[in-house]
């Protein structure tokens, strides 16, 4: 399942959940409560789809992205007020044995991740009276174990996606197409309702919005081959203009990267015997992105270095100039509208 995909499945559900709170708004509505009723039963449908093609994509669940998130940011969050404390005690060496940085737990990988997050709980445990409350408790301690123990306890990954079959697939897409038509026929039948009951109305709206989709997750695997023999070489250095990961390639040529964003990015590989290698890929949102690369034996030259390294730049120029172009159209058009 995509992040868009799960977006939309997020907000039927808070469609269905706003439509059986505000059923008395309605009573009576002959028209909203039918589509009512047929939108309550396909997002239970597509309750069950989704189900099917999360368990059917073996060795991954969407759900232990999210409680993986959730643990993370928790991490996170708990570490820095706790340092605030040890900072101002002056105890440098247990603050500095914390890390409040999201990315530290959330780009390793699952077992990594888990790891990490238990250690900084036990040191913040076992540090809780010096901390004090007001900085950190014993209940955040508790529901910081708890979602750890949740995030371990999932099974699959988050990162190794393996293709769903394409009925499990094709039943999902359908089945999400089914719940934005509703929402079309929801907000039409809903025209009477800014006069009659804006409050309602106002709150249908919201609820019938997508939230928003954040990018994050997207695993991309490269596999370096040698442009010869065709072996998968290891140890390659790897770099990616979209995340902030250091590739390196495994025994089997693959160089994993666990929290890409979606757009056109840059990679390079590096290997002393071999030319380094560059090349621009185009990394799809919320599904795993796969990439190959050859490189030739060979020695670099100062001159060749420069040469690539004058590439990346230009084309991570390239990049921050449409961002800027970009920003500047959206306030043009903001200025126009006002």
């Amino acid at each position: 399942m995509t992040n868009e995909e799960d977006a939309r499945i997020k907000r039927d559900n808070s469609l269905c959940t706003f439509l059986a709170t505000n059923a008395a708004a309605f009573k009576g509505d002959i028209a909203f409560e039918a589509i009512v009723t047929k939108t309550t039963s396909d997002y239970a449908a597509t309750v069950l789809a989704a189900t099917a093609a999360e368990t059917d994509n073996k060795g991954y669940s969407l759900e232990k992205v999210h409680a993986k998130e959730a643990a993370c940011l928790l991490a996170s969050q708990l570490c820095a007020s706790s340092q605030v404390k040890l900072d101002l005690l002056g105890n440098v060496i247990v603050s500095s044995s914390l890390n409040s940085t999201v990315t530290f737990y959330s780009q390793a990988t699952d077992v990594q991740s888990a790891s990490r997050m238990q250690n900084v709980l036990d040191i913040m445990e076992t540090n809780l009276a010096i901390i004090t409350v007001g900085y950190l408790t014993e209940v955040q301690l508790s529901d910081f174990q708890t979602k750890i123990n949740t995030f371990k306890g999932l099974s699959g990954t988050t990162t190794s996606v393996n293709s769903s079959s394409p009925i499990t697939t094709k039943a999902l897409i359908a089945a999400i197409k089914t719940g934005a038509a509703n929402v079309v026929t929801v907000k039409k039948l809903a025209k009477k309702y800014p006069i009659i009951n804006p409050p309602f109305y106002a709150g249908l709206l919201m609820a019938c919005k997508i939230p928003p989709i954040v990018v994050r997750h997207t695993p991309v695997n490269i596999t370096v081959t040698d442009a010869i023999t065709k072996a998968p070489i290891e140890n390659v250095k790897g770099t990616l203009s979209k995340t902030v990961e250091l590739g390196l390639s495994t025994s089997t040529g693959i160089i994993p990267y666990s929290n890409v964003s979606a757009g056109t990015a840059i990679s390079t590989y590096k290997l002393t015997g071999y030319m380094t290698g560059v090349q621009t890929v185009k990394i799809k949102r919320g599904v795993t992105n796969s990439f190959a690369f050859a490189m030739v034996a060979g020695t670099m030259t100062e001159e060749m270095d420069e040469a690539i390294t004058a590439k990346v730049k230009a084309f991570l120029d390239a990049e921050v100039s449409k961002k800027v172009a970009k920003a500047a159209k959206a306030k043009a058009s903001r200025a126009a509208k006002a």
